[in-house]
């Protein structure tokens, strides 16, 4: 007894210090972006003999410099934190914010609303022209840091991340809400936050395999107009997600045609026509020719 009474009595002292206080973050109701790499599990599983070909992800690379490895899982993962990366610098230059990034997920913490769906706007979009798939959450929380601590010899390393709050659970939650693509999905609290036609917020199809009652999800596509003319918008993605599902196994590949379909439906938003993505499965690459419509040869 005299043991536990010493310990409560040196956690009351703790817990009044000031370092205590230096070291932690308080309470705070903010957002909270969720992104999970599709597939990684399953690719591990089928290349993890070659891991020893991956190299540290520095933070200087070029985003879109060729990637050193060979297998896709090296591929996926050095373009999955090449993005995760130029995530974090738009953060910063935002002037507050988190990033905490594990494997194949990572964590946003931000301020606005606003700010928040611009940065998952631009991360899935520079994830798929990478040709990584990618599903995030985006929810409305509490969230508190409390410590982080990374402790290595040559024989034993200890990493420890304390974080937690209901917005890192609604995050975590809505992108597993069983509604299947890449997808930057909403929960339903944000639902009275919304400008929906200024954040370009787009319906999502009821599903009776939802776990979560997610109504609403952003359209990243870009919404600048090509300059090549309308029938070449949009082209660049299509084709990305293309490739992305001609190297995954037909049982997962309804990820793929569901963004397809998802895709046209933020097209509409943008006033495009629908992209027959049907007929260009089986390219075997973009080649500036074909937009939309086939075009008529030159004769």
């Amino acid at each position: 007894m005299a043991i536990v009474s010493q310990t409560k009595g040196r956690w009351r002292n703790w817990k009044g210090s000031s370092i205590e206080d230096a070291m932690t973050q308080p309470f705070e109701t903010t957002f909270i972006l969720f992104a999970d790499m599709l597939g990684f599990a399953a690719l591990v599983e089928r290349e993890g003999d070659e891991l020893n070909e991956l190299n540290p992800i520095f933070t200087g690379v070029e985003l879109y410099s060729p990637s050193p490895a060979e297998s896709l899982l090296g591929y996926r993962f050095i373009n999955f934190h090449r993005c995760l990366n130029q995530a974090r610098l738009r953060l910063q230059e935002m002037g507050a914010g988190t990033a905490i990034v594990f494997s194949d997920s990572a964590f946003f913490r931000i301020e606005t609303l606003d700010n928040a769906i611009h940065i998952a706007r631009t991360l899935m979009f520079e994830l798929v022209t990478s040709e990584t798939p990618v599903r995030m959450g985006l929810a409305r929380g509490s969230y508190r840091m409390l410590r982080f601590l990374t402790d290595s010899s040559a024989h034993v390393s200890f990493h420890m991340s304390q974080f937690l709050g209901t917005g890192i659970v609604r995050a975590y939650q809505t992108e597993h809400c069983g509604v299947p693509g890449l997808r930057i999905l909403l929960h339903t609290d944000l639902e009275p936050l919304l400008d929906k036609k200024a954040l370009r917020i787009v319906p999502v199809k009821p599903s009776e395999k939802m776990r979560l009652n997610v109504k609403s999800e952003v359209n990243y596509l870009d919404a600048t107009d090509n300059h090549l003319g309308k029938d070449f918008e949009d082209c660049i993605p299509f084709d990305c997600l293309r490739c992305m599902m001609g190297v995954t196994d037909e049982p997962l590949q309804y990820h793929y045609v569901e963004t397809f379909n998802a895709w046209n439906i933020m097209r509409a938003q943008l006033g495009r026509a629908p992209y027959p993505w049907e007929k260009f499965l089986d390219r075997d690459e973009y080649d500036y020719t074909h937009g939309i419509r086939e075009r008529p040869s030159a004769s």
